[in-house]
């Protein structure tokens, strides 16, 4: 046997052993909530990015820098050309100028296995600047409600971060 194959086996027996069914209230609740909307997910994603990064009021070049690494490689953002992402870019300024909910939008917009790693990313580019301020943290916690994370996860990816921006 491969050691790809072994991968798998090993894969379908923890999964076996495992509550293999979804939580059915929180899935009635997301399916609720995305309902009609009109941001894709690269501007939901990219929203996010942009707002972690001016939570604090300005953006650290830390923070800049985090956010063009971060689109270069991510899946989501690196198959759009420039122009795209310009318009992206354009189309989400626009939106959290004009709407009172255009966080929370882009949020529930975001697919519900996308949200955790979408977190990670803000709490990474929130503290690149080695520095948690009141408006980080408020927009943080903001996010944690929209997305409905559960708390031990947050919890983790947090301290994950922590030691990650420590060094």
């Amino acid at each position: 046997m491969s050691d790809v194959k072994m991968l798998f086996d090993k894969a379908e027996e923890i999964e076996s052993g495992s509550n293999a069914f979804p939580d059915i209230e929180k899935l009635e609740q997301e399916f609720n909530e995305s309902g009609e909307s009109d941001w894709t997910i690269p501007e939901a994603f990219l929203c996010l990015l942009l707002e972690a990064a001016f939570s604090d009021g300005t953006i650290a070049p830390e923070e800049r820098e985090e956010i063009a690494a971060l689109v270069k490689r991510s899946r989501t953002m690196k198959r759009l050309s420039p122009q795209q992402m310009a318009a992206v870019n354009q189309t989400v300024n626009e939106r959290m100028g004009e709407r009172n909910e255009g966080l929370r939008e882009a949020c529930l917009t975001l697919p519900a296995d996308m949200r955790l790693s979408v977190y990670a990313h803000c709490v990474d580019i929130v503290l690149a600047d080695r520095q948690l301020r009141e408006g980080e943290e408020t927009f943080l916690k903001q996010i944690e409600e929209y997305m409905h994370l559960e708390p031990e996860m947050v919890k983790a990816i947090r301290a994950v971060m922590l030691i990650k921006n420590r060094y």
